[in-house]
């Protein structure tokens, strides 16, 4: 069976979370890659804010991948890094996604 039949079989429910899904598959991968282990409360945490910063990317056009992908890097790098980041603005935060810039958090923190 090939790609397209497979993802025609796919529930409503899971083509509606299909992004949902890319978005775990880049936590996963970066943790892979970096040699962490991300646990479930963290993946959901950064699951919704990627999610939640897909949703409000009025100009950027990130996908959740690279959303994802990013935020978990930081995440490698610090692993207080969501808790840091919870009050920021998401203009902020999709800037820093588009800019690769994965110390923004901290010029935020010392001003």
């Amino acid at each position: 069976m090939n790609i397209l039949e497979m993802y025609k079989r796919l529930s409503n429910e899971d083509k509606a979370n299909l992004n949902i899904y890319c978005i775990y598959d880049s936590i996963y991968d970066v943790s892979k890659n970096e040699e962490i282990n991300v646990d479930d409360e963290t993946a959901i945490n950064i699951q919704e804010l990627s999610y939640n910063l897909y949703l409000d990317d009025e100009y950027s056009n990130l996908s959740t991948s690279q959303i994802a992908y990013f935020l978990t890097e930081c995440y490698a790098k610090d692993n207080s890094f969501i808790e840091k980041i919870k009050d920021m603005d998401y203009d902020d935060i999709l800037q820093a996604v588009e800019d690769d810039n994965h110390d923004f958090y901290k010029e935020e923190i010392e001003r």
